[in-house]
């Protein structure tokens, strides 16, 4: 069998060099998907219920930081790109949900 170096955790919690055996296996790996954590408290959105009765709702994307833009864009169906500023964020999710 082949061998590898590796780090090996002690009991004490550090790490120690030794050489372990490489295990090689045809066994099917079955991904395993998770779901996209929550970053935001219900209630954290900055949504006004100013009108639920009729199903009226308001988000203030102002309040929001980039992180709740971006979980925000994916609860629409919409992915945004981190990378950008806030306000080019805010756009894309204006243009998105534009009745055009």
């Amino acid at each position: 069998m082949s061998k590898s170096l590796d780090r090996v955790l002690q009991p004490d919690g550090s790490y120690k060099w030794q050489e372990t055996e490489l295990i090689h296996s045809t066994k099917k790996v079955e991904t395993v998907t998770e779901p996209i954590p929550e970053l935001l408290a219900p209630g954290e959105l900055g949504i006004d219920e100013t009108e639920p009765e009729k199903g009226i709702l308001t988000v203030d994307f102002e309040a929001m930081t980039k992180a709740q833009l971006e979980t925000y864009g994916r609860t629409i169906g919409f992915v945004l790109d981190k990378r950008h500023n806030k306000e080019e964020l805010i756009a894309e999710i204006e243009k998105f949900t534009s009745p055009e």
